[in-house]
């Protein structure tokens, strides 16, 4: 995997020219896991650019002009893909960036045939939320360092040395994580969105039911009663929202069923100092918490 990653990449970047070594390099990600993951990876002496505004949703975001200015520095634009294929609009102007996606490595999931019609799914049709599990982290970490290092050439073996660091640190941490789930009784759990596949399947739980297949889409009749059944067999107590997306028309659905919303943030980086893995912890906790009988 290591190699064909490689050789991807250093076809991709073929064609760009290199940086001068009198000027920092510059990289942006679409979303704050991306981010955070790249600073790591990058060190001291690179600009990390975030795109998404911290508290926005990716699924609603749209690039403004001046957003677009702010990109001309970045040699490399990190994306999710599906979530975030806005930023393809950005190639036209900013020629000399290149796109890199990076779910190399990672085994991706088919998106739900009923879910994401809003186009939000990657453009071979699986599901793009794959950074919700930790394992998944470790690979983005050396699909960045890969990228930084066909940059950058001069620093590359210290792209690839935290490369390597912050991906072991990711695999402890999945190990982790699925450790504090490990002792649940209850480990179903209803949705307000389609987001969350990866994180069950990483960390032993199951999506029993989603009230929205995609942000913005409401439930059609048929998919309000698969809900209503799935609550009830399950004995449901709680629906996980999310902050980004607005929760005013699961009201009705919260008081029939007599259910509580517990919030569960699948970016982060609304609060200074956030992390990657902060964000995963807390959501295993509010997991955790939630579930526990």
């Amino acid at each position: 995997m290591k190699i064909r990653l490689a050789a991807s990449l250093a076809c991709l970047l073929a064609a760009l020219p290199l940086r001068p070594a009198d000027r920092p390099l510059t990289v942006a990600a679409t979303i704050f896991p991306a981010a955070d993951i790249a600073r790591r990876v990058a060190g001291g002496g690179v600009r990390v650019i975030l795109v998404l505004p911290p508290g926005a949703s990716p699924h609603t975001f749209e690039l403004t002009p001046g957003k677009v200015r702010d990109l001309q520095p970045a040699r490399l634009i990190f994306k999710i893909g599906g979530v975030d294929d806005w930023i393809d609009g950005v190639a036209e102007s900013l020629p000399r960036t290149l796109i890199v996606p990076l779910h190399a490595g990672i085994v991706r999931m088919a998106a739900n045939g009923h879910g994401h019609g809003d186009g939000h799914h990657h453009q071979d049709g699986s599901d793009p939320h794959y950074w919700l599990s930790a394992a998944n982290g470790a690979a983005m970490a050396a699909t960045i360092a890969e990228a930084l290092a066909k940059a950058d050439p001069a620093r590359a073996a210290g792209y690839r040395a935290n490369g390597r660091a912050v991906a072991a640190e990711f695999t402890a941490l999945h190990a982790e994580l699925k450790g504090m789930l490990a002792g649940l009784g209850e480990k179903r759990m209803i949705v307000l969105h389609d987001g969350w596949r990866y994180f069950a399947a990483a960390y032993g739980l199951e999506i029993a039911a989603v009230f929205q297949a995609s942000p913005g889409r409401e439930p059609t009749p048929r998919d309000l009663q698969e809900l209503y059944r799935a609550a009830r067999r399950i004995h449901a107590r709680v629906l996980f929202s999310e902050p980004q997306l607005p929760a005013a028309s699961v009201e009705p659905v919260l008081r029939d069923l007599g259910l509580r919303l517990v919030v569960l943030d699948p970016i982060g980086g609304a609060e200074p100092g956030d992390s990657y893995a902060g964000l995963l912890r807390r959501d295993v906790r509010a997991v955790a918490a939630a579930l526990a009988r």
